[in-house]
């Protein structure tokens, strides 16, 4: 049986560990906070342990990273170093240098490595992407996505860094492709330098177009995947109940002699198992350990999230130069 370590016990950190404790996989729980160690290692009955401690025990196979982002990179090469297979949460890293550093340190070493893209393992995106993979919407078209809310305002990274990761993962994945251009525009109100609301826009070889919103200043929470191909279209409404988070609609456009005409079925919901994603990420994290298989996330995938948020972060850049902001 894997036993996992967890490193970081913040807001995030908490749901791995109860995710990890349900599953049956959890070993111990690390945080530089011993408070809030010793707060979840009683509420899961685990030991509360140091990192250098952990690193050094066999009995733990895996370390789940969820410590800020400036400090993922080095917690995992130190796992990396001492044996363990890895999950580390998004952002990969703090830049594309310090990725493809840690890309090479991955490829030397023979353990598992995966990156939290979390709704790349929701039913409802799973669900889409299978649909699209089957050819049932035609070729792809546009598609947008919308990570909006009056949330968390955070001052070490921008909006799109902190919301948009998972809609770029799953954008590159119905892709299949990078990017060939990226632009992206943005304006910082709260602090300076640091975006409060983004929009990026990605376009692709053959066409397709994808544009991304992302801002934590929205009077309204809005998590939507919107995916329009050349006979319908496809809706992932994260914040729907179950039923409802996937919609589909046969639609298309027909030439007549009077122009272009519009027209489109009644949109119908798809059925899916209702199962927390993070769940089916932990337990397809776990599996791979077991296995020793790729993770459908591994660092690869890590790679291109990571060089399309660099590209989206150049672009962000010039424009906030631009404005003095």
């Amino acid at each position: 049986m894997t036993r996992v370590a967890v490193v970081g016990c913040g807001a995030w950190g908490r749901n791995l560990i109860r995710t990890c404790a349900e599953l049956g996989v959890l070993g111990a729980v690390i945080d530089t906070d011993a408070e809030a160690a010793q707060d979840q290692a009683d509420a899961w009955n685990v030991p509360a342990v140091q990192l250098a401690q952990a690193l050094d025990d066999a009995r733990l196979d895996a370390m789940i990273i969820a410590a800020p982002a400036p400090a993922h990179a080095a917690l995992c090469r130190l796992a990396l170093d001492h044996g363990k297979d890895v999950f580390v949460e998004k952002p990969l890293a703090s830049d594309l240098a310090e990725a493809e550093a840690l890309a090479a340190d991955v490829a030397r070493s023979d353990r598992v490595f995966m990156v939290g893209h979390l709704l790349r393992h929701h039913p409802a995106f799973q669900a889409l992407a299978a649909i699209v993979a089957r050819g049932e919407i035609g070729a792809l078209r546009y598609i947008t996505a919308s990570r909006l809310s009056l949330g968390r305002v955070r001052t070490h990274e921008n909006a799109f860094l902190s919301l948009s990761p998972h809609d770029v993962s799953m954008i590159l994945a119905l892709a299949d492709a990078a990017p060939v251009s990226v632009e992206a525009t943005g304006r910082a109100f709260v602090t300076p330098g640091v975006a409060d609301e983004v929009h990026a826009d990605l376009c692709f070889s053959g066409g397709l177009h994808a544009h991304i919103a992302a801002s934590w200043l929205s009077p309204v929470k809005e998590q939507k995947l919107v995916v329009v191909g050349e006979t319908g279209a496809l809706v992932f409404d994260d914040v729907r109940p179950w039923p409802e988070k996937l919609m589909r609609r046969d639609q298309g456009v027909t030439l007549t002699d009077a122009g272009p005409t519009a027209s489109g079925a009644e949109p119908r919901f798809v059925d899916l198992v209702a199962e927390p994603p993070l769940t089916r990420e932990i337990r397809h994290f776990i599996q791979s350990c077991q296995t020793r298989e790729t993770p459908l996330t591994g660092i690869d995938e890590g790679i291109r999230v990571q060089r399309a948020l660099e590209h989206v972060q150049l672009k962000l850049n010039r424009c906030l130069d631009q404005l003095g902001r």
